[in-house]
């Protein structure tokens, strides 16, 4: 009987009367606060810097999309079309390709690019031959006349680049070397890493 008033009559055990004690110390509260808020800015940072992520993967896809759209036009001529040129460069790089790896690459279906090869093919840029190892595939190179314009439509491009970069101050120069250091590591490295995973873990998986 006693033991049940003495809880109901608001008894504090020497435990608890300690715990209260210390809570009524000048400057317990605020301490707490701080204590509290200690984990605040830590999550505040996070959001801070997911959003700058998604501010800066905005524009950044923003500025690569008109500056691709840019460097197609300073390709182009009155002959070449943007997309002509694309295919003329991507024949270049390769050294040669069939039809449906053109289309595959240009994401565009095998009709359309037919009537491309066709016309460039008129234009004396590419040639068309059946394919040295299955005859059943055509083979597309470039032309001497194909080469010299991808050439002058890369160098094109190149001079308006310079032009830019030269306009700019030299500070700003230094900060063009820096960014493009910095996506170079961000967008084509990393993603050569991530290419070569899936053939790493299936170089691991396989019996040794």
């Amino acid at each position: 009987m006693t033991d049940g008033g003495a809880k109901h009559s608001g008894a504090r055990s020497p435990e608890l009367q300690s715990e209260v004690s210390r809570a009524a110390e000048p400057g317990a509260t605020e301490r707490g606060a701080e204590g509290r808020g200690a984990a605040e800015p830590a999550a505040e940072d996070r959001g801070a810097e997911d959003q700058l992520a998604i501010q800066l993967a905005a524009d950044l896809q923003r500025l690569l999309l008109v500056s691709s759209r840019i460097l197609r036009t300073r390709t182009a001529s009155q002959d070449i079309s943007a997309s002509q040129f694309s295919v003329l460069a991507y024949l270049h790089r390769s050294g040669g390709s069939t039809p449906g790896a053109i289309a595959a690459f240009e994401r565009v279906s095998p009709p359309v690019i037919t009537r491309m090869l066709v016309r460039l093919e008129q234009m004396d840029l590419l040639v068309r031959r059946p394919h040295p190892e299955d005859g059943r595939q055509v083979w597309v190179t470039l032309t001497d006349h194909g080469v010299q314009a991808v050439l002058a439509g890369r160098e094109e491009r190149n001079a308006w680049l310079r032009e830019r970069i030269a306009a700019a101050s030299p500070a700003e120069r230094e900060n063009i070397e820096a960014a493009s250091a910095v996506l170079t590591r961000t967008l084509l490295e990393r993603r050569d890493e991530q290419q070569l995973r899936p053939s790493r873990r299936a170089r691991d998986r396989a019996p040794r």
